[in-house]
């Protein structure tokens, strides 16, 4: 903190600074030639009459100045509001406020100050009006169609000492009306899913003797009206296929011998077989698609590609030659999608 001394004169005046009267004896400095003082620590300076004492050849003269300090404080002169309106459980909280000079002020400025402890304040602990006391709702007596659920009402009054005492209804028939016990629920209709007859066993081959049957399943109220599949989604769908034995899928794919190849070497010697779907008890050919669970074997495959010596190549099972002598060259036919 800083006063000041508004002096002057020729020659300079002499300072002297007083407090109350006295020399000062706060920690302090003196600049401009002792017209300034400035106090070091302000808290060491209770409030009390500050004067500057300025002498020359000419005379003296002396000005005085008050120091009032002001310091942010907390304040608890006030309380919140009580957080129950009776019963045994409401306290009130001292409201903490920061003050200058006696003005509310931001909060903020009081941060270096040391917080007062807070004890809560009992209050209200009175007993309470009678009220009803409802418990929860009973499970519903039907899961759907219309069922009943009940609670149990009671009219009671909590104490000053917090126990709940059973008083009569017409007490707090005084106060609000009797609540509802009981209520109807689970009003949705009644679903469930209905399914049609299988189907023949007819479907496709899946395995030996095993094939696969469908049916159609619909979601219905109890009396039979048909509705959407969405108000059955809460109930377990039954299946709408099956696996299924059928005679018919017993069968397997048969394959003849592999036929002599057309070439004994070079690069387009082929052979094939017969590949047919037949019954396994009769073994008589069924049609294909019966088989198609299982990989059909190749009905055909290359053979002998190996690199032609002398220029031979046998065809139709004989050595091609010309002018009496086997051909130098290798004679072929090519075939632009398969065997020949």
């Amino acid at each position: 903190s800083f006063l000041g001394c508004a002096v002057d004169g020729h020659p300079t005046p002499n300072i002297t600074w007083l407090y109350s009267g006295e020399p000062l004896s706060v920690q302090h400095h003196l600049l401009a030639a002792g017209r300034i003082l400035q106090i070091l620590n302000i808290s060491d300076a209770p409030d009390g009459e500050f004067s500057c004492f300025a002498q020359n050849e000419a005379g003296s003269l002396t000005q005085k100045t008050s120091l009032a300090i002001q310091e942010y404080r907390w304040s608890v002169d006030k309380l919140m509001a009580c957080s129950a309106s009776c019963g045994h459980k409401g306290v009130q909280l001292p409201q903490l406020r920061c003050l200058l000079d006696g003005a509310e002020v931001n909060m903020s400025h009081c941060r270096e100050k040391p917080k007062p402890a807070l004890q809560p304040i009992p209050c209200n602990r009175r007993d309470c009006p009678s009220r009803w006391m409802v418990t929860s709702w009973s499970p519903c007596t039907r899961s759907c169609g219309g069922g009943i659920q009940m609670r149990r009402v009671t009219c009671q009054r909590l104490t000053a000492k917090g126990s709940s005492v059973p008083v009569s209804n017409e007490a707090c028939a005084q106060v609000s009306k009797h609540p509802v016990d009981t209520q109807n629920c689970n009003r949705q209709p009644c679903v469930e899913w209905v399914a049609s007859s299988w189907s023949q066993c007819n479907g496709p081959c899946i395995g030996p003797r095993l094939a696969v049957q469908h049916r159609q399943i619909f979601c219905q109220t109890k009396d039979g009206t048909s509705v959407s599949s969405d108000q059955c989604s809460a109930l377990p769908r039954p299946l709408s296929t099956q696996n299924c034995w059928n005679d018919i899928c017993g069968v397997h794919w048969r394959v003849s011998l592999w036929t002599v190849c057309t070439a004994t070497c070079g690069n387009y010697g082929f052979q094939s077989r017969r590949v047919d779907c037949v019954h396994v008890r009769t073994n008589k050919p069924v049609l294909e698609h019966h088989c198609s669970w299982r990989p059909r074997p190749a009905n055909w495959q290359r053979c002998n590609i190996t690199p032609c010596e002398n220029g031979t190549l046998l065809r139709g099972g004989a050595a091609v030659q010309h002018g009496g002598r086997k051909e130098g060259r290798a004679i072929s036919q090519k075939c632009s999608t398969g065997p020949c």
